[in-house]
């Protein structure tokens, strides 16, 4: 072994470790790693960066007996593990290019293997995910790498006996140096992910801060002075230059930078915020020409702008700005988003309050009410207590809690189909179990033709919600809830059986007998009660909800339904 030539390839190492510090340092290469799912412009990135390293590591080559020990594979091998398949194999093919060109008679094998190494570090990537990927698994892959290439090389060249002599010169130094540059790499990009579970970390307390201040503002609906507070306490709580908060025409808060031309009571005058209004999604702008402001001088350069949406309607937005060279990041969005869906939330129990509605429906919109405030309090209290240990779970309990708000807040319809009933008691049961652990266990039996099947709007999730509130919890050890589903002849058949605590006898008598809502004294009585009436008014007479149960065994709730099959937004019988 030549060590003057591996005291060079350590050196050339070096100075990629140096480089690969500087670039993580580099604003679009951040954004692009902290994409939780990658866009294509995110891989267009990653592989023209990567291309470059690998491009780069031709001409850091040392010529040898007519080749090169150089550190080209470094580029194309982070690139698969960091960006995947396709980013591995981009920038596999950018540092190919120049080896190619460049003569000798490795340049087939050695160019071909810096295709092929990319791309199967891409799939390590794909089986782990980059997170997943730690300084060792990135010293084997590198590892596998050059030896793949050595392979390549001894097999694939015009003349072996030349190959042989080039190897036996350069294959530990290359070897040792090039699989340390890939784990220095990787080692230096943790750093980015790192600091981005901080930052999710702080954002998910942020939400709680926010959640829990805002709270009842909006009791009385969306007001000037409950706008100006909500954009106080989230212009307090977020890292923003600016906040403002509209309804459907007009500016009824701005706190921050441009707050002389964006004018509390004037109509709201951005091109983002109409897009948002006349979409009713969510936008992010991270240009001043995306904004569209009109005013010449407005220092607002970008904005994540969170429509709330109420029965389809669009009531207002809460609207982040950033000014400078500040973007926003998905971390962020999701974050005012969150706090956007909680404020839709109030908004619909402030409609709800001051509604005076049929008994069918108030019946209906008792179901929707479900999703209480101590619910939502005790999963941000299991939330606040993983943030510091777990910050990637406390995100990911933020989102169901997130979706499980927006589909309580979808448009107003009294029947789903069973496949939406399912996903959101999904995101109800993730929720649950998070609180209780391995004290609540589900099990799920469902025929697939059943999944089109029209049900009542949380029908299904009532009887699971009780099964874990009075069956499940109730008990020290927890326990398990079967969900069944199967069609027999012309009829569907959903239970949701429980082997928790049981229904006292009286009880049960006095549900048997299906007393209306103004005779329930309140508990499970009301909920599983109203699911009876709705199936009766929309189905018929014939169809409705079963109970059993055992003291100290369980509980089986039934619910037979006509087969009726209907797409997902129906909302018809």
């Amino acid at each position: 072994m030549d060590i003057s030539l591996m005291e060079i390839v350590i050196k050339n190492i070096a100075v990629l470790g140096v480089a690969a510090y500087l670039t993580t340092q580099v604003p679009p290469f951040r954004r692009a790693l902290n994409q939780l799912h990658y866009r294509w412009q995110d891989k267009a990135i990653l592989i023209l960066i990567f291309g470059f390293f690998s491009a780069v590591g031709n001409y850091l080559g040392i010529p040898v007996l007519g080749s090169l020990a150089n550190t080209r594979i470094v580029g194309a091998v982070v690139g698969g593990l960091l960006g995947g398949p396709a980013v591995g194999l981009g920038a596999g093919l950018i540092g190919a290019v120049p080896r190619y060109f460049m003569g000798g008679f490795t340049m087939i094998p050695a160019a071909s293997a810096n295709i092929l190494v990319g791309y199967l570090s891409g799939l390590v990537y794909a089986h782990y995910g980059a997170r997943k990927i730690g300084i060792g698994k990135a010293f084997l892959v590198g590892l596998g790498a050059e030896f793949l290439l050595k392979f390549m090389v001894l097999t694939l060249s015009a003349s072996f006996e030349a190959a042989w002599e080039l190897e036996r010169v350069i294959a530990v130094p290359t070897i040792v140096a090039n699989s340390l540059g890939v784990m220095l790499f990787v080692y230096i990009v943790r750093d980015v992910y790192q600091e981005q579970d901080k930052a999710q970390a702080k954002s998910a307390q942020q939400a709680m801060r926010v959640i829990q201040k805002t709270n009842n503002m909006l009791r009385q609906g969306l007001t000037q002075e409950s706008a100006q507070r909500i954009a106080a306490t989230i212009y307090t709580e977020v890292d923003a230059d600016a906040v403002a908060v509209t309804d459907n025409d007009k500016v009824l808060a701005f706190i921050g930078k441009g707050d002389d031309h964006h004018i509390v009571g004037q109509p709201f005058i951005t091109e983002a915020t109409k897009r948002a209004y006349q979409t009713r999604q969510s936008l992010i702008a991270n240009t001043k020409k995306e904004i569209g402001c009109p005013h010449e001088d407005c220092p607002l350069s970008a904005v994540i702008d969170a429509p709330m949406i109420v029965n389809n309607r669009f009531q207002g937005s809460i609207k982040v700005y950033k000014t400078g060279n500040g973007v926003i990041l998905p971390y962020e969005a999701e974050l005012v988003q969150g706090i956007a869906d909680f404020l839709s939330l109030q908004l619909l129990h402030s409609e709800l309050e001051v509604q005076t509605v049929l008994l069918s429906q108030a019946e209906y919109n008792s179901l929707r009410a479900q999703i209480h405030p101590h619910f939502i309090f005790n999963i941000l209290g299991t939330i606040r207590a993983t943030i510091r240990s777990e910050p990637e779970k406390a995100r990911v309990l933020i989102k169901h809690l997130s979706d499980m708000i927006r589909r309580h807040i979808k448009p107003g319809k009294e029947v789903n189909t069973l496949q939406e009933e399912l996903d959101f008691i999904d995101n109800y049961i993730y929720l649950e179990q998070a609180r209780f652990g391995d004290r609540i266990q589900v099990i799920k039996v469902i025929d697939p033709v059943s999944y089109n099947q029209i049900v009542p709007v949380f029908a299904v999730q009532v009887l699971v919600e009780n099964a874990i509130k009075h069956g499940l919890t109730p008990k020290k050890d927890g326990g398990i809830v079967e969900i069944r589903v199967w069609r027999e002849k012309d009829q569907v058949h959903i239970q949701v059986r429980d082997n928790g605590v049981g229904i006292p006898e009286e009880r049960l008598t006095d549900f048997i007998e299906m007393p209306t809502v103004s005779q329930m004294s309140g508990g499970i009585g009301i909920g599983l009660s109203n699911v009876h009436a709705r199936i009766q008014r929309l189905f018929g007479k014939q169809y409705g909800l079963s109970i059993e149960s055992k003291l100290g065994e369980g509980t089986c709730v039934s619910i037979c339904l006509p087969v009726q099959e209907g797409g997902a937004g129906d909302d018809k019988i």
